[in-house]
């Protein structure tokens, strides 16, 4: 009744708290999924980092399995105790004469490790170290004490629990590293990382904490290994760890939840980018334009054709010198029937597509007659100095 009551204070308590923080997330989640944009195909970057995640779903669901289903065979030995179907109590003859009989044919003998593992268990400490630890600890451990169970701890964390986890994180940090798997992906790097450092601080809890004498080791139960269960626990915790991530980046990525709208400084960033980019192609194309005006230059036959073209232009656009004056009559070349019916068709076409205002011809012609005016100045005056010439030497 007392338990009854104070969780009921605690209630009444926190209730007010509790309410507005889940009104809060409420409206805000609401918000979010009324602002975000429709789905969009999953990215590359995204793509990669989620065929990582498959792999190691994979390799750590494996590795989960017992050595009991014959399929693992990095799987920790089975427990000798369950195998053998025998008490924590009972004579270590009798065990191996069991494990030997039962799990060691057709010669029924004892391996190596099993000897090695015959000549600890005569301490009676040295079975829950077993249970606890493993045989590997156990046997190989080259400074530990029976009597001493925290020298077996030291023995055991680096090897069997913070090496797993450090892969582990490396794992989370590479499908979250923003240049191999996009932003998509990297802005759960701090969550990811701190929930990868959490599962190993609490494998390193259980390990410190547990006590065999306290979990099913009495004289008449079959004692379950410990070493066994936190094994397979941990490759399944890695499991579904990398799953959840493969569901929130494949989320994120498609923008089907967690969507985040760009801040300012990623928005000038794109048009800056953009504008990088388009000042590129324009670069690269005034300079491949400069080249090829060079190369004109430079050749006779080309330069000639060249100057017969812009004079050709010349003489259509009525702007030549004096002794042009039959070209002058022809008009320029916007004021022709067929160049007046084309520009109508596709100022028409634009019209009614709705692309854009109505585009005035007249002006359009003049801007255009200007700018070959402009380009071709030269030309004129160079064709004025030859007819003066000309007129020179006929005197």
């Amino acid at each position: 009744m007392g338990n009854y009551d104070n969780i009921k204070t605690l209630l009444i308590f926190f209730s007010p708290l509790i309410f507005r923080q889940t009104r809060s997330l409420y409206r805000s989640l609401r918000t979010s999924l009324s602002h975000r944009p429709a789905p969009r195909p999953l990215p590359n970057s995204a793509a990669f980092a989620l065929n990582i995640l498959f792999i190691t779903i994979c390799v750590t669901l494996f590795l989960s399995l017992p050595a009991s289903t014959g399929i693992n065979p990095h799987a920790p030995s089975p427990n000798i105790f369950t195998q053998t179907n025998s008490r924590l109590n009972t004579p270590t003859e009798l065990l191996f004469s069991r494990l030997a009989r039962h799990y060691r044919p057709p010669t029924n003998t004892l391996t190596e490790s099993d000897l090695l593992l015959k000549s600890k268990f005569t301490i009676p400490s040295a079975r829950k170290i077993y249970l606890r630890f493993g045989p590997d600890t156990l046997t190989n451990c080259p400074f530990c004490t029976p009597d001493n169970e925290a020298s077996y701890l030291i023995y055991y964390l680096p090897f069997h629990t913070l090496l797993p986890h450090l892969l582990h994180m490396f794992l989370t940090g590479l499908i979250t590293s923003r240049p191999l798997t996009g932003a998509s992906a990297s802005r759960w790097r701090g969550k990811f990382t701190l929930a990868a450092l959490l599962l190993f601080l609490l494998e390193t809890l259980l390990v410190s904490m547990y006590d065999p004498n306290t979990h099913g080791t009495g004289s008449t139960d079959i004692p379950s290994s410990f070493h066994n269960r936190l094994t397979s626990a941990r490759f399944l915790s890695f499991t579904l760890f990398d799953a959840t991530c493969a569901a929130i980046i494949w989320l994120t990525a498609t923008h089907r939840f967690f969507y985040k709208p760009p801040s300012p400084a990623q928005v000038a960033e794109k048009i800056v980018s953009n504008v990088s980019t388009t000042l590129a192609g324009a670069t690269a194309k005034a300079h491949a334009l400069s080249v090829v005006r060079n190369a004109t230059v430079r050749d006779r036959v080309l330069k000639g054709r060249d100057d017969a073209y812009w004079r050709t232009v010349v003489a259509m656009e009525g702007s030549g010198a004096d002794g042009n004056n039959n070209n002058n009559n022809r008009g320029s070349i916007w004021e022709e029937e067929e160049v007046v019916r084309a520009m109508t068709r596709v100022m028409q076409r634009r019209n009614a597509s709705g692309k854009g205002d109505e585009v005035d011809l007249g002006r359009l012609g003049v801007e255009a007659g200007s700018y070959v005016d402009g380009v071709t100045a030269g030309l004129e005056r160079e064709e004025v100095d030859g007819d003066d010439g000309g007129d020179e030497s006929e005197e």
